[in-house]
């Protein structure tokens, strides 16, 4: 009976967590997506406004890549005991050396040299945040993680005003990027130099497990986002704007995926049991059911929504929007099966996830693109997603099938010792 009860608790403290975690990502990004997002549309058109969404999507390529790799891998060697800042800022220091040229590469589309380094600044801003909530999520504090997303979204609404009065785009998003970094800076330690004592695990082993989860990350972006890259380099920038509005609602889900999996990380990173079969059932049949549930209600709220907030568009975009929902809520579901498999299995098996889904992506969708244009693309989307999520289902059962034989390989997963 106390065994049950204490499961109870923790499955409340996990729901509560949750709860704080999204609720301060879906303000910050009903911001975003529901007030930036439409202004840029209606003040710069769907072809100008299909140019910026390849801008942000080009970026976040690396950025997002790094700062989720920098987060999650922190979370992941806490496991072992102390970890320290040290590495993790020189890794993201160095990469923040990186983006200057990265995005002067793919900056094609820019109006302007200040537009342009604008959005560097908004690309290194975007990295470090990314990285920074782990502030919050090392110490499971989620009320703290609330207000930091919280300041964010404020920021992003002093940024609206800043755009409408410049017209200079990255202006929207960089206040709050910002924002939400001077909170982390004034209230943790995390983007602090500061002497700390000797880390459980060696900046060398942190470095390979950050390159480990960043090769993964990279490829995972590189699909999620190369829709709107290959639209805009293969058909047109209205053609990204299109495809972007008839996934808004299934892509508006994947952006609770970041706070959602550190929240699982952060608890599991205190489970110390193996991965076991009742663990696999419970995810398998949350993930169809998730699956199936989110598809119908993201689909029927899409023509609500694109109705309301781009009325000019409804009918170009409605076509896609089962296909486009499919795709996102597939990748969405997939990302949170793989975090609780990053718990118990090796760091290299959510490598392997985003290869077979980077194999699928390329012999799916860039074929369809060529072949059908954007029908074909969400015909490609749709099939990878859902084909990438049994691979992780299946990834799952056969970790568990070595756990059942004693396996020893598998020990990195089940004690963290080794990381």
């Amino acid at each position: 009976m106390a065994e049950k009860s204490s499961k109870a608790a923790v499955l409340r403290k996990v729901l509560q967590d949750s709860m704080w975690s999204v609720a301060g990502l879906v303000l910050m990004n009903a911001v975003a997506q529901f007030a930036i997002y439409p202004i840029w549309n209606r003040e710069l058109g769907n072809e100008r406004y299909g140019h910026i969404l390849y801008l942000i999507s080009a970026f976040n390529i690396l950025a997002i890549s790094m700062g989720v790799s920098c987060n999650y891998a922190r979370m992941k060697a806490s496991v072992a005991g102390k970890t320290e800042n040290r590495p993790f800022l020189r890794i993201l220091g160095i990469t923040s050396a990186v983006l200057v040229p990265y995005c002067l590469a793919i900056s094609l589309f820019a109006d302007s040299a200040l537009e342009t380094g604008l959005m560097i600044l908004l690309a290194v801003a975007t990295m470090w945040r990314f990285y920074a909530d782990v502030e919050y999520r090392l110490s499971l504090n989620y009320r703290q993680c609330f207000v930091y997303y919280l300041m964010i979204s404020i920021g992003y609404g002093i940024g609206i005003g800043l755009f409408l009065w410049t017209k200079l785009w990255p202006l929207a998003l960089l206040p709050g990027e910002l924002l939400g970094l001077v909170r982390v800076y004034r209230t943790g330690t995390v983007l602090r130099r500061i002497e700390e004592p000797e880390p459980a695990i060696p900046a060398g082993q942190v470095m390979k497990m950050v390159m480990t989860l960043f090769a993964t990350e990279v490829i995972s972006n590189l699909i999620s986002n190369g829709d709107r890259v290959l639209l805009n380099l293969m058909v047109n920038g209205t053609a990204v704007t299109i495809y972007y509005q008839a996934s808004l609602m299934g892509k508006t889900m994947t952006l609770v995926t970041t706070p959602l999996n550190s929240v699982l990380i952060g608890h599991l990173a205190r489970y110390k049991e193996g991965l076991s079969r009742k663990i696999m059932r419970f995810m398998t049949l949350g993930a169809i059911g998730t699956l199936v549930t989110a598809t119908l209600v993201c689909t029927v709220g899409s023509h609500v929504l694109i109705r309301l907030l781009y009325p000019q568009n409804y009918e170009l975009v409605r076509p896609y929007f089962l296909m486009a929902n499919i795709a996102q809520v597939s990748f969405f579901v997939s990302a949170v099966a793989g975090t609780v498999l990053l718990r118990f299995c090796k760091v290299h098996y959510q490598l392997y996830i985003n290869l077979v889904y980077a194999g699928l992506f390329a012999g799916l969708c860039i074929p369809g693109l060529l072949l059908w244009q954007l029908e074909g693309l969400c015909i490609g989307m749709m099939l990878a997603g859902l084909l990438k999520l049994g691979y992780v289902i299946f990834l799952g059962y056969r970790s568990l099938g070595k756990e059942e034989k004693g396996d020893g390989d598998d020990a990195e997963g089940r004690t963290g010792e080794k990381l």
